[in-house]
């Protein structure tokens, strides 16, 4: 069963490095036209794929925790919380940005609201990411 676990928490932190190469993409996507509509529309598949991945991330998760019968602990939870916030940023960026389409700076206003958001994203992952090294190198304790 040992072997099984460490494939399933293997193919979650490739996901991880995955989801954080999307966001990446994400905030270059603003910057690609000056077109509101065209980037709208690349926004549009962005989100698709974030959330795809996103989803992804949090089913292998939920297969590992489920498989490896690991107790119901404060890390647990938290992932739970972040997927639930790093969707809900996902949607309010994307109804953000379609929102200030029609506006006569909706260049300028896009790009801050990717930025943002995505940097809020971003740092959300990473710090998830810092907190479980540093619980396995028994840096924080295990609750």
């Amino acid at each position: 069963m040992h072997g099984e676990f460490a494939e399933m928490v293997l193919a979650h932190s490739i996901l991880i490095k995955v989801m954080l190469a999307v966001f990446v993409v994400g905030l270059i996507i603003p910057f690609l036209s000056s077109d509101c509509s065209k980037t709208v529309k690349r926004m549009r598949i962005y989100m698709f794929v974030a959330h795809g991945t996103l989803s992804m991330i949090a089913f292998s998760g939920i297969i590992a925790f489920v498989f490896a019968d690991l107790p119901f602990s404060l890390p647990i939870v938290t992932m739970i919380v972040m997927f639930f916030a790093m969707i809900m940023i996902e949607v309010v960026k994307y109804k953000k940005i379609l929102k200030n389409q029609k506006s006569e700076n909706c260049v300028r206003s896009g790009r801050m609201t990717a930025v943002m958001f995505t940097l809020v994203n971003i740092a959300m992952l990473a710090s998830m990411v810092v907190w479980k090294i540093m619980e396995a190198k028994s840096a924080v304790p295990v609750s």
